[in-house]
């Protein structure tokens, strides 16, 4: 007696796991990244940062970033950072000042009591991979629903 389930069916079943994994590891992420940048926040040294340039951007459709370019001096040693951050409502503009909270053992990764941290786009990473996992999903459901292939 022949499986009802043939290599096509598996594939697609295998897709879906693969796009929960995603999903799962996004979140994961998501919340290393928050701890991280929580982190930094409450132990990290206090100084004044410089707006120098602001870019914002679209990742998808639905999803944007910020990124800022900041100037900082951390034991008198200039520092010019990228910033990253979800679009927010707040805007930045070139010139303003932010309190920045450095990282003491270094000092080229800081974040801002806002969210924005220096990992750039890494901080999009969950986002992305959670929107693939969800494409994998619903394009493996789709296929699985269509039924067996006529050849």
């Amino acid at each position: 007696m022949e499986s009802p389930f043939g290599w096509r069916e598996l594939k697609l079943v295998l897709a879906v796991v693969l796009g929960t994994l995603l999903i799962g590891g996004g979140m994961l992420l998501t919340g290393r990244l928050n701890e991280a940048i929580d982190e930094r926040i409450r132990v990290g040294a206090e100084t004044t940062g410089e707006v120098v340039h602001v870019e914002r951007f679209r990742i998808t459709r639905s999803f944007s970033a910020n990124r800022l370019t900041v100037d900082y001096t951390f034991d008198g040693v200039r520092h010019r950072e990228r910033f990253s951050s979800e679009l927010d409502d707040s805007e930045f503009r070139v010139g303003e000042l932010l309190d920045v909270r450095v990282d003491r053992t270094d000092p080229t990764r800081a974040a801002t009591p806002d969210g924005y941290a220096t990992e750039d786009l890494l901080l999009q990473a969950p986002t992305v991979l959670a929107g693939l996992g969800i494409v994998v999903i619903v394009i493996s459901l789709a296929l699985i629903r269509t039924g067996p292939r006529r050849d």
